[in-house]
Formats: C-alpha cells, sequence, structure tokens
C-alpha cells in the first residue's frame, strides 16, 4: 500500500504499485474516518488512470460518498467499488467513460447480523444502526440509477468487509435482485460483466471452444437466484473439481 493524501503524489503512488509487480490499481476516493469530499481532483486522478492504463493494468477506486465518485467516473477509471452514494449525473458519466459499478450490498446484509452477534455498539446501538440504514438506503438507490443510466454493474465481495467470505457471491446476487435487478441482469453481474471488466472473454459464457468452466447448481437461478448456494458440481476446464 502506497499512502497519498494530495493529488501531487497520486500518479506516482499508481506507478509505484505498478514496478511492485500489480496489475490492477485501486484509489482509495474517499479519506478514513467519514470525510466527504475527495483528496483528488479529477485531473489528477484522470492523468493516474492514463498512466496506468499506458502500462496496461486497470484502475479501481473505492467510493463511498458522493464527491469521490463523481471524481472517480469523470477521471475514467474501470470500476467504482461500493458506489453507495451515486446520483444520476454521476451514474450517466459512468455509463460515457464505461465506468462499471461493483457491487458491495451483502456487506451491508451482513452488517445487520452483526446486530445479533456482538455487543459492539457500532453495531447494537441506535446510532449506530440508523447510520448502516442509511448507507444500505443509499447503496440501494445507488443500483437504481446504475440501472437507469444502463451502467454495467458487476458483483463483488468486498472479501473480509462485515462477514462476508470466499463462497459468499451469491449473497450479492441475491441482493441485487431485491435493489431491483431482473435476476438474469444479477446473475451477469456474477458472470459476464465481471469478465468483461477485467478482459476475461469466456466468463459466463457457454459456447463450443470455450474453457468448461462451469457450475452447476440445484434450481433454476433465473428465478430464483438462491439456487445459487445450492451447488451440485464445479467443472474446470471440462474436469470435476468439486
Amino acid at each position: 500500500m502506497w499512502v497519498t493524501t494530495d493529488s501531487a503524489g497520486l500518479k506516482d503512488a499508481a506507478l509505484g504499485q505498478l514496478d511492485l509487480g500489480t496489475d490492477l490499481v485501486k484509489l482509495y476516493m474517499d479519506a478514513p474516518g467519514g470525510v466527504r469530499d475527495s483528496p483528488f481532483t479529477v485531473d489528477a486522478a484522470r492523468a493516474t488512470v492514463a498512466a496506468v492504463h499506458a502500462r496496461g493494468a486497470k484502475v479501481a477506486a473505492h467510493s463511498g460518498y458522493l464527491d469521490g465518485a463523481r471524481v472517480a467516473a469523470e477521471a475514467g477509471v474501470d470500476s467504482i467499488e461500493h458506489g453507495m452514494e451515486l446520483d444520476d449525473d454521476i451514474a450517466k458519466t459512468m455509463k460515457r467513460n464505461n465506468v462499471t459499478l461493483v457491487s458491495t450490498l451483502s456487506v451491508f446484509a451482513s452488517w445487520e447480523t452483526f446486530a445479533r452477534t456482538t455487543t459492539i455498539e457500532r453495531f447494537t446501538g441506535a446510532e449506530g444502526k440508523q447510520r448502516m440504514g442509511k448507507r444500505k438506503e443509499g447503496a440501494y438507490a445507488s443500483i437504481a440509477a446504475a440501472k437507469r443510466a444502463g451502467v454495467r454493474i458487476a458483483t463483488g465481495s468486498d472479501f473480509g468487509g462485515g462477514s462476508v467470505r470466499a463462497g459468499h457471491l451469491a449473497w450479492e446476487v441475491e441482493l441485487l435482485v431485491a435493489a431491483g435487478l431482473e435476476p438474469h441482469e444479477a446473475l451477469a453481474s456474477a458472470t459476464r460483466n465481471g469478465g468483461d471488466l477485467y478482459g476475461v472473454a469466456h466468463a459466463g459464457r457457454v459456447a463450443e471452444g470455450l474453457p468448461a468452466d462451469l457450475v452447476l447448481v440445484h434450481g433454476d437461478p433465473l428465478s430464483d437466484p438462491r439456487a445459487l448456494w445450492r451447488v451440485w458440481a464445479v467443472y474446470q476446464q471440462g474436469t470435476r473439481v468439486a
């Protein structure tokens, strides 16, 4: 991790990450501690994105608030992670600049369970519950704004955020349906859209000549996304591995 708190050092920090061998740079567009204004200008972020793209890598942007999302969208990052405060104008900019929204609704759902499993005040107290409720409401509204604008939506886990762990992506698909996506749209978010974002052309596609990487489930996820939890078999390159 490279830490820079102003626009002047942003590009050098990103390129430093590439020098260490990463193929994905993540920009933290919102300062810690609930500071709502982004520390970076659009020009600095755009120059950073251009420099990273010139090296063949991708740029993701963490955004929990409106200003950070605006800067990231205008800068043309590849994806905005979380995006809990998108409005229609930002969503339109994302569409125009081919920015994907990576949703992490399952984190909010997991936080809600903490009220029953912990005594930590931020999860059990009235103020904490109200704050989490507002964040969840904003995240769901952001999904709606993205859908209205035709923004590509992919699923994310925010692995380690809340109680979300590997293998929980079905939860995100369920919640995207609850947020207003059609089941086929939510399923595409967990397969094809993520592949398109990161250049995995065969993801979410079944056709002759493509890798037979398949997950078979009991039930029809197009009518009931909960079927994704009921995994029957997993195939990799045509060979059953689970």
